[in-house]
């Protein structure tokens, strides 16, 4: 229901600057709708949905693969924080934009560099976040833990990952809406497919229409990794741990 008011509203707003303009440059929303219902079979706008849901997902995949164990570690080792946090000090402020010639020269211009691109935005703040959340663990749940002999395996499945489940979560949140932008404009290099390709393709061949079609696909794919992301975290983690 939250999500339909906010629909509405995105949609009346959007009737009354189309009323107002009363030109091509913004056109009614049931003329968008119409247009991707048409186009299905045309210009298959679902194909370029489903690249960048692939090169956004593996992004976030490759991150958490890197950011879980670094963090773990830089939280629980006192030496390899020193050694790890002064690097992603100096790499997170980096506009992340600025490694994508770097990445299409090293992975090639294909979808690999612009997943390798997204990986590197989430991965900054998910290690610093998982970083974080291992040192603010309170030592007596350590202690405890050595006192009953847990393995490290256990210490970290009954300590541990409970404790930075949620930071994982939160962390993915805040770099999902960057990463859908930087997806936009990596999209525009060497792609042939893929929502940031769609959309800047109609925008050349003034093909406003299409152009917001393809708007609206990006803004429904960045609401259904939100949605999706609730959903794993109801799944993973309690209620009353949250």
């Amino acid at each position: 229901m939250k999500y339909l008011r906010g629909f509405l509203v995105v949609l009346i707003g959007w009737y009354l600057l189309a009323f107002l303009l009363q030109g091509p440059i913004i056109p009614y929303p049931h003329a968008v709708f119409l247009h991707l219902v048409s186009s299905m079979q045309t210009s298959k706008p679902y194909l370029h949905l489903l690249f960048s849901l692939y090169r956004i997902a593996m992004g976030m995949v490759l991150a958490l693969l890197f950011a879980i164990p670094v963090g773990m570690l830089a939280g629980r080792t006192q030496k390899l924080d020193q050694l790890i946090s002064p690097v992603l000090y100096l790499l997170y402020p980096l506009p992340k934009i600025a490694f994508l010639p770097v990445f299409m020269v090293l992975f090639g211009i294909g979808d690999l560099s612009k997943i390798m691109l997204i990986a590197v935005i989430i991965f900054f703040p998910a290690a610093v976040t998982i970083r974080d959340g291992v040192k603010e663990i309170d030592v007596q749940y350590l202690q405890l833990a050595q006192a009953y002999h847990l393995t490290q395996t256990q210490i970290l499945r009954e300590i541990l990952w409970p404790f930075i489940l949620p930071r994982i979560f939160s962390s993915l949140r805040i770099t999902l809406g960057i990463s859908l932008s930087v997806l936009f404009i990596s999209e525009n290099y060497a792609a042939t497919y893929g929502l940031g390709y769609y959309i800047m393709n109609n925008w050349v061949m003034a093909q406003y229409v299409g152009m917001y079609a393809g708007i609206v696909l990006l803004s429904l794919l960045g609401l259904s990794l939100y949605i999706v992301l609730d959903g794993l975290e109801r799944l993973a983690i309690p209620e009353e741990a949250r």
